[in-house]
Order: C-alpha cells, then sequence, then structure tokens
C-alpha cells in the first residue's frame, strides 16, 4: 500500500519549527520558497508608495531581502518565536509587516520618505473623516502616540482570532497611507476591498468611542 504523501506545515508551524531547527536547511528552503514572493512583493509595493516613482532597482531590492531575513534569523529567530497567532493570514500579514517596516527604515535613512510617520498626532489620524472627529477631551491625553505605542493601544483593544490581520490593516491604513484599494490587492488577507473598507469603518469607530470613554 502506497504511503501518504507527508503534510505541509501550516505557516504559524513552520515558523516554530524554522526557529527551533536554525541550521536546517530543508525547513528554510520551504520557509523561502512560501514566502519570499510575499516579501518581495511587500518591498516593491511599498517602494512605489514611498520612494521615487517606479519599482526598487534589482539590487537594491535584494539588498533588502536580505536584510528582512537578517531580521527574521536574529536572536536565534526571535522575531519567528515571538509571533503569536494562528492563521496563514495571520502569519502572511506578520511577515509582510516586517518587509514594509525594513523598507520604509531604509527609505527614511535616505530621505525619501513622502512623509515621517515616527509620531503622529492622533487627532490627526482619525480625523480623516468629519464623521468621525473626535471631542477635544477625548484626543488630548493620547495627543502624541508612537506608532509602537499606538500599536500596542490597538492590541488591547482589538482582540480574537482575527486581530493581528485587522490592526495590521489599520496600520497600513494609517501610518502607511494605503487604501483599500491598494491594501486588497497585496494579498495579505482573505479579504476584498469592499470587506477591507468596512472593517476599517468599524474600526475606526470602536476607537473613537474607545477615545471617547464610551468603552
Amino acid at each position: 500500500m502506497a504511503e501518504s504523501a507527508p503534510v505541509a506545515p501550516s505557516s504559524p508551524q513552520l515558523f516554530q519549527i524554522c526557529a527551533a531547527h536554525l541550521d536546517n536547511d530543508e525547513h528554510w528552503s520551504l520557509f523561502v520558497q512560501r514566502f519570499n514572493p510575499l516579501l518581495a512583493r511587500s518591498v516593491a509595493v511599498t517602494w512605489r508608495k514611498y520612494g521615487q516613482g517606479g519599482w526598487p532597482p534589482a539590487d537594491v531590492a535584494d539588498d533588502l531581502l536580505q536584510e528582512i531575513y537578517t531580521t527574521i534569523l536574529k536572536n536565534d529567530a526571535r522575531l519567528l518565536r515571538n509571533f503569536r497567532g494562528d492563521t496563514e493570514a495571520e502569519a502572511q500579514s506578520y511577515l509582510a509587516q516586517t518587509a514594509i517596516n525594513q523598507t520604509l527604515s531604509y527609505l527614511r535613512s535616505r530621505a525619501t520618505l513622502k512623509r515621517a510617520a515616527d509620531e503622529v498626532s492622533l487627532q490627526s489620524l482619525i480625523e480623516d473623516q468629519e464623521e468621525f472627529r473626535l471631542p477635544d477631551s477625548a484626543a488630548s491625553p493620547l495627543e502624541s502616540l508612537t506608532e509602537r505605542e499606538f500599536r500596542e493601544l490597538l492590541q488591547r483593544l482589538f482582540v480574537g482570532p482575527n486581530a493581528e490581520r485587522d490592526i495590521l490593516i489599520l496600520m497600513l491604513y494609517i501610518y502607511d497611507g494605503y487604501s483599500p484599494t491598494e491594501i486588497a490587492p497585496m494579498k495579505i488577507c482573505e479579504l476584498k476591498e469592499t470587506s477591507i473598507a468596512n472593517l476599517l469603518a468599524q474600526m475606526k469607530n470602536k476607537l473613537k468611542k474607545y477615545l471617547s470613554g464610551a468603552l
């Protein structure tokens, strides 16, 4: 009787396997095969949006990918060991954000980023639509949050199986300036453009209520 083919590990499982076996070429080959297209696409899309137009030069894109893998491997693959998601979408979003951050860091260092994102006024973040305006009393204690602090706030506010995915989408929208139309083709989640737009509206409304003291 023929043996059945081995079942490939899920992406969250592959994270843990690679982190536990840093010298295993077979595991890392599977990792690169599965995730390199996602990482390369994230680099290219981020460069095109925030660079000086066009796509990144091939040699720069290669260097950025190497830096991303160096980040992933740093401190015994701590980035992979710190992953707390359970789904394919969460795993892909987690790595995509790593690639996006690395590319933005590269662009910042060369003064080609279109707008600074190190510190953002929470008031300006959520006033992109008139109906989403906060009362002054709600925004004043949180007037100037760093990106890390804002993410920590979101992690406290949004929980559940899709929390990491949803937070990534909101961060892409607020900090990186991507619209639902631009997020959908990234394929970092299973949602369509209209669903992403609806999700953003729901999250912003919940954030408004939280900051207004209604939650």
